[in-house]
């Protein structure tokens, strides 16, 4: 099976609300979205992890399933905290079986793989939590979970990356619970997720997880912790495609856009 990940397309059918947004976000996302159908073999899912939009408004998400319309594989999206929470429901109402009345959580199957959707969103801020409530719905989730293969898509990283200011503004709430739920699992887990405009790979509670860049404008590297936060950089966009095997081995390519 192989899964795209990709992430912060950022689009906006007016003008964008990031002074950072490139203003032909639009464009490419859309070179994204061509190379993603033309691959071959064909990918059988893919992963959207938050942002989706710029702005959130029903004329964005209308921009986004038009951007999106090439692809014919089921693709699985979160919100990210440039997402606005009715307008996506409304947006993909049709597709994804959203079943919580307020967040915007699921469980979905493709292929054999069990999909966990989290929405770690929080209205007006940049960071991400996961309240009481949305971790009992992911601890309910895994309690039922088997040594099968498991995806948890979710927009803001549980994890730090070591570029402080973005960490700033990762899951700070919930975090340390999600972990504990997480190393508990007797199967292989993976987590992907965005919001840090890099592409990163790392290990947390024994669980894989990766970050997906961002075609709407990517930062450059920065560890030194006593560093501003970093700016945009030119460099080609990277998604990532997961190959994953039928006995829970995988492997992560890195596929490479120029926009």
């Amino acid at each position: 099976m192989l899964i795209a990940h990709i992430s912060d397309f950022h689009v906006f059918s007016r003008a964008p609300e990031t002074s950072l947004v490139r203003p032909d976000a639009a464009g490419a996302a859309r070179k994204v979205v061509a190379d993603i159908a033309a691959f071959r073999p064909r990918i059988d899912a893919v992963m959207l992890t938050g942002d989706l939009t710029d702005g959130g408004s029903t004329e964005d998400y209308a921009l986004l399933r038009d951007i999106l319309s090439p692809l014919s594989m089921p693709v699985f999206v979160v919100p990210g905290n440039h997402d606005k929470r009715p307008t996506l429901r409304a947006a993909f109402a049709g597709s994804i079986p959203f079943d919580d009345a307020e967040f915007l959580h699921y469980e979905a199957e493709v292929g054999g793989l069990r999909i966990l959707a989290l929405d770690t969103f929080v209205e007006g801020a940049v960071e991400g939590r996961l309240c009481r409530r949305r971790l009992e719905w992911i601890e309910e989730r895994l309690a039922r979970h088997d040594r099968s293969p498991l995806t948890i898509i979710m927009h803001h990283p549980p994890f730090p990356t070591g570029i402080t200011e973005l960490d700033h503004m990762g899951l700070v709430e919930g975090a340390d619970e999600f972990g504990r739920f997480v190393a508990a699992q007797a199967g292989p887990v993976r987590i992907l997720c965005g919001h840090v405009h890099r592409p990163v790979h790392g290990v947390w509670n024994n669980a894989f997880v990766a970050i997906a860049g961002s075609p709407a404008f990517q930062i450059e590297l920065e560890l030194d912790p006593a560093a501003p936060e970093p700016g945009p950089l030119e460099e080609p966009y990277a998604y990532f495609i997961h190959h994953l095997g039928e006995g829970g081995e995988f492997s992560v390519h890195t596929r490479y856009v120029r926009i």
